[in-house]
């Protein structure tokens, strides 16, 4: 998979601003300010339907401005598609891939991404909503099907927890046996798929995390069941689960069991990374995982996807940030990445076409700016 020219219309600080990268690395420089995030959020934008900086669509369209546009070419097994995203302040979003009008589930899995930034921190130091997000927008790269049950078991706990809320407040019983049979054959099946993922990129995330630590550290994921950490979860386990608590779950008016409540635990050396680990230590073992999860889609569909890292030069020392770019450097994957470390990208250069930011624009002048960021494509 190959990501082609990018174009950014009435785009966050972009006026109408094109950036069409090499077949090997591109070097993206830039003071701060210029725009260097804005292009990695749009791209990434473009892959899943939403931004990772914000919840609200309309904070990307220029200030002053109505509509945004963005569009991105690229390719897969050699056939090149385009993806419109067209978000206005009136009329919302709208998905059109090679011009066809697109819903948001169909986009996903089209043109893969993978995310770093720093904020992923949140990721072992956060509430359990972002690792539970992690894994299931991972997964539903790969599996449509995933996807489609995320949502259809997302609405079914809500009608189930609405049911409650309405039998509360008219003094009835909610009979909620048609929600549960719904939410017990989804939360099977997403659970079996999340545990398999996890066990293929534990598989993986050990050798990343020696290559960036020198085999001093090593990585693990473990799933954590709401309930209880029984080995079963088929139908009929949740079912008997969801009858047990739903006296309680009918005074609370939620839904208590299921992978809505379920958590991952990231473990290093034996020992639970959020109360062990130090912050360089949390932001390597995240960045491990991530370079897990390009060799995980890899295997799934036959392609590495787009790697998209953020700053991630002042996450790292010297020694990791090394041993990082030696394995992408050998790798054939088409990476993105910013960071502010002038002597580090130069050194890359040798591998890499420089490109330099001024305000949303080109600056032919080069590398003159104190601070800035870097996109690498590979």
């Amino acid at each position: 998979m190959r990501c082609g020219k990018a174009r950014l219309i009435e785009i966050r600080n972009f006026e109408d601003f094109s950036i069409d990268p090499a077949e090997n690395m591109t070097v993206l420089t830039g003071k701060n300010g210029t725009g260097k995030t804005n292009i990695i959020e749009s791209i990434y934008f473009a892959s899943v339907g939403k931004s990772f900086r914000t919840s609200n669509d309309e904070e990307l369209i220029r200030l002053n401005k109505e509509e945004g546009t963005i569009l991105l070419d690229f390719s897969v097994r050699g056939v090149t598609h385009e993806i419109k995203i067209k978000l206005s302040r009136n009329k919302g979003k709208k998905i059109l891939i090679n011009e066809t009008a697109t819903k948001k589930r169909e986009l996903m899995g089209m043109f893969r991404t993978v995310l770093f930034t720093p904020d992923d921190l949140q990721l072992i130091k956060g509430a359990p909503q972002n690792r539970r997000r992690f894994i299931d927008l991972e997964i539903s790269q790969v599996s449509p099907r995933y996807y489609e049950e995320i949502l259809r078991y997302g609405r079914a706990v809500q009608q189930r927890n609405a049911a409650f809320k309405e039998a509360r407040f008219h003094g009835f019983t909610a009979d909620v046996d048609v929600w549960d049979m719904q939410i017990a054959k989804g939360a099977s099946y997403i659970v079996k798929k999340r545990m398999e993922t996890i066990g293929k990129i534990n598989e993986i995330v050990f050798s990343m995390e020696s290559l960036l630590t020198d085999e001093k550290e090593n990585i693990l994921i473990k799933y954590r069941k709401s309930g209880n950490q029984e080995e079963r979860f088929d139908e009929e386990w949740y079912l008997e689960k969801l009858a047990l608590s739903r006296e309680e779950d009918s005074r609370f008016c939620h839904t208590s069991i299921g992978p809505h409540r379920d958590d991952l635990i990231f473990i290093m050396n034996g020992n639970d990374i959020s109360s062990y680990g130090s912050q360089g230590q949390q932001r390597t073992a995240i960045l491990s995982v991530k370079l897990a999860e390009l060799e995980f889609v890899k295997k799934e569909t036959g392609e590495y996807p787009l790697l998209l890292l953020d700053d991630v030069g002042s996450e790292l020392d010297k020694e990791r940030r090394e041993a990082l770019f030696s394995y992408l450097i050998k790798k054939e994957i088409h990476v993105k990445l910013s960071k502010k470390d002038k002597h580090f990208v130069e050194a890359y250069l040798f591998y890499s076409v420089l490109f330099c930011l001024k305000q949303g624009l080109w600056d032919e002048n080069g590398m003159k700016g104190k601070m800035f960021q870097v996109i690498i494509f590979y």
